[in-house]
């Protein structure tokens, strides 16, 4: 295990660049991250987590993770860049890019009511696997975890 359980990723990397038609798929113009979710959708296996389809958001891409539990997935996209002014600049670069992914579980209201329910042992299993993924390769830099 690599410390305190983590949630929420940010990292760098070329390999994944916006599709040229890939605004015709999302909700928001700038909300690009399609082959980042396909990555995570078709490797993710390898290290032993079981993945299901990719799904467009209004804030970005999600990658359904096979949890019988409850559900879990993954969320990723660009990291937006906010000036001292507040505005946000939408990285639209196919150079290294900034993104973040965040690993979200979320049982039903229904199931917590009548038992607790401990989602930290499959987040840990989805962030675990997903360091490893990182480190496997070289096109990932600055990696960096938080909760």
């Amino acid at each position: 295990t690599f410390g305190k359980m983590k949630t929420h990723v940010e990292f760098t990397s070329s390999s994944f660049p916006k599709y040229e038609n890939e605004d015709e798929e999302t909700v928001n113009l700038e909300r690009w991250g399609k082959r980042l979710a396909e990555y995570f959708r078709d490797e993710l296996p390898a290290y032993g987590v079981a993945t299901k389809d990719i799904l467009c958001e209004d804030w970005g891409w999600l990658v359904y993770i096979e949890n019988s539990d409850f559900p879990l997935w993954i969320g990723c996209g660009p990291v937006d860049d906010i000036d001292e002014d507040g505005n946000v600049t939408y990285q639209k670069t196919e150079r290294n890019c900034e993104f973040a992914a965040f690993i979200t579980a979320e049982p039903s209201v229904l199931k917590k009511l009548f038992r607790k329910v401990d989602t930290s042992s499959a987040i840990e299993r989805v962030s675990e696997a997903m360091q490893k993924m990182f480190e496997d390769r070289d096109d990932f830099s600055e990696v960096t975890w938080t909760n």
